[in-house]
């Protein structure tokens, strides 16, 4: 159940995370509680048209030795009137024990044709205040 009283989750900062990757956080954060996120990848963003196009991998803490693993995926708008701008999907692509991980995020960077390697994403500042959803 929601507590309306519960403040709502710190935003990620830009500065420490880049623009697109602190947005996907917040998109993470308003899903799901922190605590329960035990790793985020991130991949290189790419850079065309006037937006960064960006992955990254989020693994959830999961029933018993399971985790869930989401794919997100945004564009940000860097030049323009629009400049700013960002759409965020976040989605779960697969479920599975831990020693599994690695195969599925070179999955994702197939399926999702990302080049260059996925970086571990230090993620003490965003859990800093431990906010997120009450799944309860």
């Amino acid at each position: 159940m929601n507590d309306l009283a519960a403040p709502p989750p710190s935003k990620a900062d830009p500065a420490v995370y880049g623009a697109g990757l602190a947005r996907v956080l917040d998109a993470v954060a308003e899903r799901m509680p922190k605590a329960e996120v035990e790793a985020v990848w991130s991949f290189p963003g790419v850079r065309r048209d006037g937006r960064e196009y960006g992955v990254a991998v989020v693994m959830r803490r999961g029933a018993g030795d399971r985790h869930v693993v989401y794919r997100a995926r945004y564009v940000l708008q860097e030049k323009g009137q629009e400049r700013g701008k960002i759409a965020v999907e976040l989605e779960a692509t697969a479920e599975a024990p831990a020693d599994l991980l690695p195969r599925i995020i070179d999955g994702v960077r197939e399926r999702a044709d990302e080049s260059g390697e996925a970086d571990v994403v230090d993620l003490t500042a965003w859990k800093a205040d431990g906010g997120g959803p009450d799944t309860e």
